[in-house]
């Protein structure tokens, strides 16, 4: 059983074609959990359709108070959640029908190499295509210019992973629950990464399986990495905010080992972890040489480049 989290906020204009593409699914056994932030338009219609025609297999919860954006309504679904695995979706996307399968099949594959008792996330690469689905990039890794493997040096300052991709086990969702403050971090799928990374596995399949489409309402998008446009939007974007969300970062590695820091037996990855939150304490020049001693690096050379300058 695979438990699939959609968080909802006014997505009516794609909403449906999301849904219709999970219902088609070849793997056949998942239910679909909704939580609307409290949307103003008719989000709420469209999902009470399909569960009508779908009554055992999709729930809709309405959020009493707003969770304040999609990061905090997952933390919310997380605590629906009852599958032995879950996965994430977005509200504006669309799902290959052979989705649920092939990540399910890389989750199961993952589990007979490692123990039972760690946590576990399996993500995949996306189709980057534009409002009227006509495919911009067949891989968002190399439209983003993004490592081809997760390391736990570059996932702690620059998230690699997906989360309208993601797959994660039991282990890793009892985990996500224990976080209740959405303020502590950057986003859902780069906490959910750096926990797995930090004691148990990422697998990655170096395969679409999904349609990320590119709008004006993206609230998070994909860009051409080497375009002259990206470089020049980061720079535009300026120091203050690159600075803004290095500090978030950080603290987002503090509340981790707030969490889950006794739980952590590498003592390596403690060190580096410990290490990389203090960072939020010390000088520039401190951080450029934890920067590269520990080659705690983006990925990329403009993106090395500006956090040398600015980080």
């Amino acid at each position: 059983m695979v438990d699939i989290l959609l968080a909802v906020y006014n997505g009516e204009k794609y909403l449906q074609e999301q849904l219709e593409s999970i219902g088609n699914q070849t793997y056949k056994d998942w239910r679909l959990i909704v939580r609307d932030d409290g949307s103003t338009d008719g989000s709420a219609d469209i999902v009470n359709a399909f569960r009508k025609r779908n009554p055992e297999k999709v729930f809709l919860n309405v959020n009493d108070k707003p969770a304040g954006g999609a990061k905090g309504n997952f933390l919310k679904l997380l605590g629906d959640a009852a599958a032995p695995y879950v996965m994430f979706c977005d509200q504006d996307d669309i799902w290959l029908p052979d989705k649920v399968e092939k990540t399910y099949e890389g989750m199961k594959e993952l589990e007979s190499d490692t123990k039972s008792n760690i946590p576990l996330l399996v993500y995949t690469d996306l189709f980057v295509v534009d409002d009227s689905l006509n495919i911009i990039s067949d891989s968002f890794s190399d439209y983003m210019n993004l490592p081809k493997e997760v390391s736990l040096e570059k996932l702690i300052i620059q998230n690699t992973v997906t989360g309208c991709t993601v797959m994660i086990n039991t282990v890793l969702k009892d985990l996500l629950k224990e976080a209740k403050d959405p303020d502590k971090i950057l986003m859902h799928d780069h906490f959910a990464a750096i926990i797995s990374q930090s004691m148990g596995i990422i697998k990655k399949i170096h395969e679409p399986t999904i349609y990320y489409r590119q709008h004006q309402g993206n609230s998070i998008g994909a860009e051409n990495a080497d375009s002259v446009g990206y470089l020049y939007r980061r720079f535009k974007r300026g120091r203050k905010l690159f600075k803004r969300d290095l500090r978030d970062s950080f603290m987002q590695i503090e509340y981790c080992l707030q969490l889950y820091g006794e739980s952590l037996k590498d003592n390596s990855v403690k060190d580096l972890l410990e290490r990389y939150a203090s960072l939020r304490y010390c000088s520039k020049i401190k951080r450029v040489i934890f920067y590269l001693k520990y080659r705690v690096l983006k990925y990329g050379l403009i993106r090395k480049i500006m956090q040398i300058i600015w980080g």
